[in-house]
């Protein structure tokens, strides 16, 4: 469902769009962006595995030999993930893997409980402790494979280290993985890295795969390989990218991405019987351990564009959608009009941000940043883009970088209060631009040296609900006298254009959200994989423009991406984690690199009329927005039932 990555690996500009799904502090099994040697290798077998995806996978015929059942126990959701081309392989880069796996088909170990970093709803592992740097998971005793054999440490074991193959964070935190018998795996962590952070990137990241099928692509060669390339990476990364091991580890990518199973064997509480490019069916499975809890019989999981997920709720085809959900003011309307109708925004997801150029006149000017954001009607943007009942999106109280549930976890009342929360004010704006040496003149702006204050706002073509944010800021910087332009460029040279540094004004999205405010604040657009870039394709890029050497609160002048990236693989929650978020909030709020203008919400529609649901005030709501993982975990919990 979307493009997703691993936890405390580095975003992009474009890794994630508004109009795309995408799965809230990675809930599904998540890869890290691979490296430009093992893209390149991926690239070549694209073509291959389109085409024998085609051949591999249940048509509408097979769908109808499912088990089939009464209407009131068949649940349909409506999700905005189509999908054209789809295969069985988990590490293929080029085929979407059934948007129905994770939660239905196959069991994550655990799901995180947000916003709070330290808490798991567990799942597959039934339990976990922690000695010293290890950490070791407990599987649950029951739990089989669907097909009839038991899941096993080896299982959890031989993903780890396939995963190891993309890159994947949990590798960033562990030094050794093993077996401790039939049912428990033992994680070593690096000295120096905090258990939480392992937890959240083996729990968030980590989704097991039968070694029935995917074991024998794990031998004896590639574990060395692993090891030893992961032990070099630590000390030397160039030298481990050029490394026999790295290579090794490219090779067996290659051949692991033309692997195209004719089935998907989950473990978990339901069966895949048929796959379309519109639908997928799933039938209850009677041997998941926990199937007596489990009361909807039948799952029709069907992949649209969001208009007809609208379409398909407003009918009474579907009866939830989560996950993600865009429903426009009007379609909101029209849908609580039915009585059995429901809709939650759940708000905190991620964030829209607007970045500005800091190595370029006028916007490396902090004055002028913070004028822009006093003349921007980020309130007015987003209600006239995502409405005012139960919305989308919704401005943030305060831009300090963090969704609001997330920064009231990490700071006092007495901080928040001492920020500022740029309210909507032009008289404040201009009086910021008359410092900084601007003069107005006929209503319109001149700069220092004379010339017309012109502005272009660079915005995705692709963000139809974006675009009509920016087209009320573009109204409002020319009635303000900010002689200002609306410019939609295509998504791949939109990225290019801000990894450049290309740009005046821009939109970012999406980022933010994860319990972990270090973690926001390393991704977000001041973070290295935007902002002077270190890593990856874009290396050695300017991009955003920020600093990179600034005077941060607390914490004096440092490198702003070298740090965070320090900080995030170092710092665990407790009072220093409190203290480093402090620092990094003022320097968002008073320098203002970035300005948050939309922190987006989960809308989750669903329908009563044949369905139990959680009440509205239910946590569950509010911890696991993924859909599937809503529905099992609610199931679980007798909280969601047929009526």
């Amino acid at each position: 469902m979307g493009i997703t990555r691993s936890p405390r690996s580095p975003g992009s500009w474009l890794e994630h769009t508004v109009l795309r799904p995408r799965q809230p502090r990675g809930r599904q099994r998540q890869t890290s962006r691979l490296s430009r040697g093992l893209q390149a290798v991926l690239a070549a077998i694209v073509i291959a595995a389109a085409a024998a995806a085609c051949t591999d996978s249940p048509t509408a015929s097979n769908a109808a030999k499912g088990n089939t059942t009464a209407p009131d126990t068949v649940l349909v959701m409506g999700s905005a993930s189509p999908w054209t081309a789809w295969g069985y392989n988990p590490w293929s880069t080029n085929l979407n893997f059934p948007s129905s796996a994770g939660g239905f088909i196959f069991l994550p170990l655990a799901i995180q409980n947000w916003p709070s970093l330290d808490s798991f709803t567990p799942q597959l592992a039934q339990s976990w402790s922690v000695d010293g740097r290890q950490l070791q998971i407990n599987l649950q005793p029951k739990a089989t494979w669907q097909d009839g054999t038991p899941v096993t440490s080896k299982d959890v074991v031989d993903t780890l280290y396939l995963d190891a193959l993309t890159q994947a964070g949990i590798w960033n935190d562990i030094t050794e993985v093993t077996a401790k018998g039939a049912k428990s795996v033992v994680l070593t962590a690096r000295p120096g890295i905090p258990m939480v952070l392992v937890k959240n990137d083996l729990f968030n990241g980590v989704m097991p795969y039968p070694s029935s099928v995917w074991g024998k692509y794990v031998t004896p060669e590639l574990k060395q390989a692993v090891d030893s390339y992961f032990t070099q990476a630590r000390t030397d990364p160039a030298a481990a990218a050029e490394s026999p091991a790295y290579k090794k580890m490219t090779s067996a990518l290659q051949n692991l991405a033309k692997v195209h199973p004719k089935t998907l064997v989950g473990d978990g509480p339901y069966k895949l019987v048929g796959m379309t490019t519109q639908e997928q069916k799933l039938a209850k499975w009677d041997g998941f351990y926990a199937a007596d809890k489990i009361t909807i019989k039948e799952i029709r999981y069907l992949g649209n564009q969001q208009p007809q997920v609208n379409s398909n709720l407003l009918s009474g085809t579907a009866d939830f959608s989560s996950g993600w959900l865009y429903m426009p003011s009007a379609i909101v309307g029209q849908w609580l009009q039915n009585p059995d109708a429901h809709l939650l925004s759940v708000p905190g997801t991620f964030q829209g941000q607007i970045v500005f150029n800091g190595a370029k006149p006028p916007f490396n000017s902090v004055k002028v940043r913070q004028a822009m954001a006093y003349a921007l009607p980020r309130q007015k943007m987003d209600e006239l883009a995502w409405g005012k009942t139960k919305p989308h999106a919704v401005a943030p109280s305060i831009p300090e970088g963090l969704v609001d549930q997330v920064a009231q976890q990490f700071l006092t009342k007495d901080q928040l209060a001492s920020l500022n929360p740029y309210p909507y004010d032009t008289k404040k704006a201009a009086a910021l631009l008359e410092e900084a040496g601007f003069r107005r003149t006929g209503g319109k702006w001149f700069t220092p040296d004379g010339k017309p204050f012109k502005v272009t706002l660079e915005m995705n073509s692709g963000w139809t609900d974006q675009i009509a944010a920016f087209k009320v800021a573009d109204s409002a910087l020319d009635s303000f006298g900010i002689d200002s332009t609306l410019s939609t460029v295509e998504g791949v040279s939109y990225s290019e254009d801000l990894h450049a540094g290309d740009f005046q004004v821009a939109a970012f999205c999406c980022t933010g959200g994860s319990p972990n405010p270090l973690l926001d604040f390393q991704q977000s657009p001041m973070g290295s994989a935007n902002n002077f870039t270190a890593t990856g394709s874009s290396a050695g890029r300017r991009g955003l423009g920020f600093g990179p050497k600034v005077n941060v609160p607390g914490l004096g002048v440092v490198n702003v991406p070298q740090e965070l990236d320090k900080q995030v693989h170092q710092v665990a929650s407790g009072p220093r984690m409190k203290e480093l978020t402090w620092s990094w909030a003022q320097l968002v709020n008073q320098q203002v690199p970035y300005l948050e203008y939309a922190d987006f919400a989960n809308q989750i529609a669903f329908s009563t009329k044949k369905f139990k649901w959680p009440a509205e005030s239910s946590p569950l709501w509010r911890q696991m927005t993924n859909g599937n993982y809503l529905v099992v975990v609610g199931q679980e919990k007798g909280e969601i039932s047929p009526k």
